[in-house]
């Protein structure tokens, strides 16, 4: 099972409708706190995703891809090898071919696994409030009305209600989700620079636009002008979900794009992903993650929103990602978080107010989750990256577990680590 952490419930997937030139995303009332529900995911047929060894030479796996095309050409139905898969070490292919020729892959020697490609629906409640503009502030460096989240991490207590951040280059996240409304004023430049969000790439259709609302809200978290955690970022959309779903094979697909992008660059020490998504435990998505990491580029993810260990699910299981868990405004963990010893920090993920598309451009929602949670973490790694230079995964694990602020969390959950991401504060950010 796969499914997003995107909080929005079935029947609005349905109200969906054309606004200024994007699909306004649905506009309902509370949905209380009903802890979420994800429903199975949907096998495509005949289409798997097949992981190589890590030992496979690349003669032999040509060879074995010319044998798949010979297989699909022969029935006539199928259409073999789709699409290769290169993250580092990580190899493979999305296939569409006959589930008899598929037994015979394992036994080739050269396969790692074999897992069927599955579309992914999302069936989970939201926590919405009113949708409102925002006060266009003006001071760069200390956001005065700042989102409480925003505060929680900028300061050692609770009750803080200000931002403090210091101004750095950019640094890039990217963000594989719904897409990303790239027009709203949060991610306008104040003195007429390149813009904080850009499209990257679309897995899932042809429409270059957010029609749900998460990636947007996601990114305004990360790099919105007032309301993002790392405002001098940049975010680039990877649309892997609309308003129908998204498949596993999108997901690799845009981590793959995000690897090579940031390496095309020679800036994945200033890069990371986002993914605010997740489902039942999946090797493959794990070891996806494991070899972005491999080639320099952090990855930071949602624990889950199922109040169970986080080892169960993925990507927060893979122990090479930055895994977030969620608290409330009075540092205790929501009742819906993960948890357990995979989890590397917790971050603000109730009732998170940012970005949302709308026809002003410059509108605002709340929303609850881990998927919340999460880019409070990604934004935090983007700016330790912007202040401090290039990083490791490696060393920005260790850069927010030094800085974070602990024992903190109220009911952490067992094996959890206690400790809530604070991003210096300014002070403290300098002495380091």
């Amino acid at each position: 099972m796969i499914s997003s952490l995107i909080q929005i419930s079935v029947h609005l997937l349905l109200a969906v409708g054309s606004v200024s030139g994007f699909r306004q995303p649905p506009r309902k009332g509370v949905y209380g706190s009903t802890p979420p529900k994800f429903n199975e995911s949907t096998p495509i047929p005949n289409h798997y995703i097949v992981q190589y060894r890590d030992t496979i030479a690349a003669g032999d796996r040509h060879r074995h891809e010319a044998d798949i095309h010979t297989s699909a050409s022969k029935s006539g139905l199928y259409r073999g090898v789709m699409k290769k898969i290169n993250i580092g070490p990580f190899s493979g292919y999305q296939v569409e071919l006959d589930a008899e020729d598929v037994k015979l892959l394992n036994a080739t020697g050269l396969v790692k696994s074999i897992v069927p490609d599955a579309r992914i629906h999302i069936l989970s409640p939201l926590h919405r409030h009113e949708v409102r503009d925002i006060q266009q502030l003006t001071n760069i460096r200390t956001v005065q009305t700042a989102t409480w989240g925003q505060s929680r991490i900028s300061h050692r207590h609770t009750a803080a209600t200000n931002f403090i951040y210091e101004d750095a280059p950019a640094s890039t996240i990217y963000a594989i989700d719904t897409g990303i409304m790239v027009s709203h004023w949060q991610f306008s430049s104040p003195s007429g620079g390149p813009q904080r969000a850009v499209w990257g790439a679309n897995f899932v259709n042809d429409l270059d636009e957010d029609e749900m609302g998460h990636g947007t809200h996601v990114a305004g978290t990360m790099v919105g002008r007032t309301l993002g955690v790392a405002p001098g970022a940049r975010v680039v959309a990877l649309k892997v979900f609309d308003a129908n779903g998204g498949t596993w094979s999108g997901v690799l697909s845009a981590i793959e794009f995000a690897v090579r992008d940031a390496e095309s660059r020679n800036a994945s020490s200033r890069s990371v992903i986002n993914m605010s998504l997740g489902g039942g435990f999946f090797s493959t998505i794990n070891d996806a993650i494991t070899a972005a990491t491999t080639r320099g580029v952090t990855v930071v993810v949602a624990a889950g929103n199922e109040n169970q260990d986080a080892a169960n699910v993925s990507p927060a299981s893979c122990p090479d990602a930055i895994t977030v868990g969620a608290i409330n405004g009075f540092d205790k963990k929501t009742e819906w978080s993960n948890w357990g010893t995979g989890l590397d920090v917790f971050a603000p993920g109730d009732e998170i107010q940012s970005a949302w598309p709308g026809e002003s451009g410059n509108e605002t929602n709340s929303l609850s989750g881990t998927s919340m949670a999460s880019p409070h973490v990604a934004g935090l790694v983007a700016y330790f990256m912007q202040v401090y230079g290039p990083h490791t995964p490696a060393q920005v694990k260790q850069r927010i577990d030094d800085f974070a602020t602990p024992d903190m969390v109220k009911e952490a959950g067992e094996g959890s680590p206690n400790r809530i991401a604070f991003n210096g504060n300014g002070n403290e950010l300098r002495q380091a």
